[in-house]
């Protein structure tokens, strides 16, 4: 083979070998930055959902919470919330203002610190299932009266402010347990318990009682 084809043909081959090497680089470049993109973007984690739109109005919600004196267990201060047409978009804004804690210096927090709502489920007889997280249960300090405090903070805010919903079962970490940290059971769905609180029944609610079941079912 003729000197200048074989120094043509080298020539060519350190061309394509350096083309190559440029093309792997940009190549992974572009893999690094989609990459990046995609953690910083956490594309497979589905995009929280908005619990109400612009347009829906603002209602006023009684929480309730721990009282720091007096002779009820529970006292509430009302909150606002938006009236979401779903029933449980609502029912998780009670709940996030359940774990944000009370304003007033004369309540304390029901909820042990970093307690989450995994999850939340309405059935059609209006029972509504929470699952908390489990610090719920291993950061709480226990006893008859606090646990009482924690559970019906949650069962009282609910069912005082959603009609619609008639009893709570409270889960954590994904299963029924016993009991929240030793004492309560929480083996079965919970009402409305307004007898170790301040507050008095909603006129609603007095109203459907004193009328007893033929007075509901008219």
């Amino acid at each position: 083979m003729p000197r200048h084809i074989k120094i043509g043909l080298i020539v060519l081959a350190v061309g394509f070998a350096v083309s190559l090497g440029f093309f792997v680089d940009i190549v992974g470049r572009i893999r690094t930055m989609v990459n990046e993109r995609e953690t910083e973007e956490n594309p497979f984690t589905p995009p929280v959902q908005p619990l109400y739109s612009p347009t829906d109005p603002p209602i006023t919600a009684k929480i309730f919470f721990p009282t720091a004196g007096g002779d009820a267990l529970l006292t509430a201060e009302d909150g606002t919330i938006f009236k979401s047409a779903e029933l449980a978009n609502r029912a998780k804004q009670i709940l996030q203002k359940v774990q944000e804690g009370p304003h007033s210096d004369k309540m304390f927090a029901s909820l042990p610190k970093d307690t989450k709502v995994q999850d939340l489920f309405l059935s059609e007889q209006g029972t509504v299932f929470i699952d908390f997280s489990n610090t719920i249960s291993i950061n709480h300090p226990g006893g008859l009266l606090n646990e009482l405090a924690t559970i019906y903070s949650v069962v009282n805010s609910l069912t005082y402010n959603l009609p619609e919903i008639k009893q709570v079962k409270i889960l954590i970490g994904g299963v029924e347990k016993e009991t929240l940290a030793g004492h309560c059971l929480l083996l079965v769905p919970l009402e409305m318990d307004l007898s170790i609180t301040d507050v008095m029944p909603r006129q609603e609610q007095t109203t459907a009682a004193d009328a007893g079941p033929a007075g509901r079912s008219q």
